[in-house]
Formats: structure tokens, C-alpha cells, sequence
């Protein structure tokens, strides 16, 4: 199985070769952050490199910062650099796992909370951290978190 790591890297040589400036800073950019945190995983001695999930985490947070960005543009009526945004966010989501819609999002968690037996919203970060497991990258956890605290009530 190839690692996010490494299709990472196949890509950032094939946005050289087809000369797409914006795909390619995209991908330096991961590559950059992705370094970064190895760095620090090194430092606090705990491997080497950091897991292909922390790779699905970074850029799930790379999508919503550029998400905001696309928000501040469009109300600053900057067009042109909302659209590198949105090209981006494009970019970073191909290598991301395909998200769970909204409405089956509700079941899956309604699910989980029936099968851990949870009963208050002191058990939210069980049901958090199941779907984190069994859905690494599929979800928008600030939208579990909400949708799951009105099912805990």
C-alpha cells in the first residue's frame, strides 16, 4: 500500500513536469507541514515520522483554514485570490478519503451512541473518539461533535 507520504511526493513531481503552479505550492506546502511535525515527533522521541492518520489530520486543518480564507475573500471581494483558495482546498481534498454526508453522518452517530451504551453528553468524547477510529479522515469532527451533543441531551 503506498502512504500518503508518498503519493504526496508522486504528485509534487507531477505538477512540476505539468508546470501547475498552484497544485505545486499546494504540495510543497503539505510536504512542509507534514516535515514539520515530524520534527517535532522526533524531538519528543516518539519515531520517527508521524502516522498517515496525523497526515489526514493536517490536512483536514489545511482545508479549513483555506475554507476561511474563501470566506474573508469573498466578503473583501477579492475573486481572484478566492479562487486559488478554493483550487486548493480542490487539492488538498484528492488525497483526502471521501467525507460522510450530513444525513448519513446522523445515523452512523446515532448508531455508535446506541452501541457504546452512551447516555449523557459526559459521554461525548467516547462516541467522539470511536468515529475518529472507525472513520479516519471521513468526518468533520466539529460536526460529529454538534450533531452528537444534541443526541446526548
Amino acid at each position: 500500500m503506498v502512504s500518503f507520504r508518498e503519493n504526496l511526493k508522486k504528485s509534487l513531481d507531477a505538477s512540476l513536469k505539468n508546470r501547475d503552479e498552484i497544485a505545486t505550492s499546494t504540495l510543497r506546502l503539505i510536504l512542509a507541514a507534514v516535515k514539520d511535525h515530524d520534527i517535532q515527533f522526533r524531538t519528543k522521541k516518539k519515531g520517527e515520522y508521524i502516522s498517515d492518520q496525523e497526515i489526514l489530520t493536517i490536512l483536514q486543518n489545511m482545508v479549513k483554514q483555506r475554507k476561511e480564507s474563501v470566506s474573508i475573500y469573498s466578503k473583501a471581494g477579492r475573486q481572484d485570490l478566492k479562487k486559488r483558495e478554493e483550487k486548493e482546498i480542490e487539492i488538498i481534498n484528492s488525497f483526502l478519503p471521501t467525507q460522510i454526508k450530513s444525513n448519513d453522518l446522523e445515523k452512523i452517530i446515532e448508531e455508535t451512541i446506541k452501541e457504546l451504551d452512551c447516555q449523557s453528553l459526559k459521554d461525548l468524547g467516547k462516541v467522539i473518539s470511536n468515529l475518529k477510529e472507525k472513520y479516519p479522515g471521513q468526518m468533520d469532527m466539529r460536526e460529529v461533535a454538534d450533531l452528537a451533543k444534541k443526541k446526548l441531551k
